[in-house]
């Protein structure tokens, strides 16, 4: 108890300074761990997000916080599965239903977007551009698809 009450108290803290991906990782966490969020702060983690939704319904990481890669290549803000399934599992993870039309839209990205021979979902690295065929590479693809499959079988 003493070491949640610590968490607690720290994300509480430390909310406002955080970029919208870290707010997201937050509100997730908090549909496990009560009280890891005030409710003005879930509601202001989830209403930030939202504003931030693409047109085509999901998310771009490299819009969820001012990031700048150490190679100084452009960030790539194309919507990609990675912002998209954390958010939409998030949404969910702090009661939003999947039936939500924000959510719903975000849902069908994932949806339409897996790759068909991969099985994967894309995401590019925050951090310098990288080939896609390298371990390195594959590491924001690979946690972009572990995203979207807990987000598309959560469905509250």
């Amino acid at each position: 108890k003493p070491q949640l009450d610590a968490l607690r108290g720290y994300v509480q803290k430390q909310f406002a300074n955080e970029s919208p991906l870290n707010r997201m990782m937050a509100l997730w966490a908090s549909g496990s761990v009560p009280g890891l969020l005030t409710g003005e702060q879930r509601q202001v983690a989830i209403d930030e997000v939202l504003a931030l939704q693409q047109a085509d319904g999901g998310w771009a990481t490299a819009l969820l916080g001012k990031y700048a890669r150490v190679d100084k290549t452009a960030l790539d803000t194309a919507t990609d599965g990675y912002a998209t399934g954390l958010v939409t599992l998030a949404l969910q993870s702090a009661g939003l239903p999947a039936s939500e039309p924000r959510v719903a839209r975000g849902l069908a990205w994932l949806r339409s977007h897996q790759d068909p021979q991969t099985g994967q979902w894309h995401a590019s690295s925050l951090n310098k551009q990288r080939d896609p065929a390298s371990d390195l590479g594959k590491f924001m693809s690979d946690a972009a698809t572990a995203y979207a499959v807990l987000s598309l079988t959560l469905q509250k």
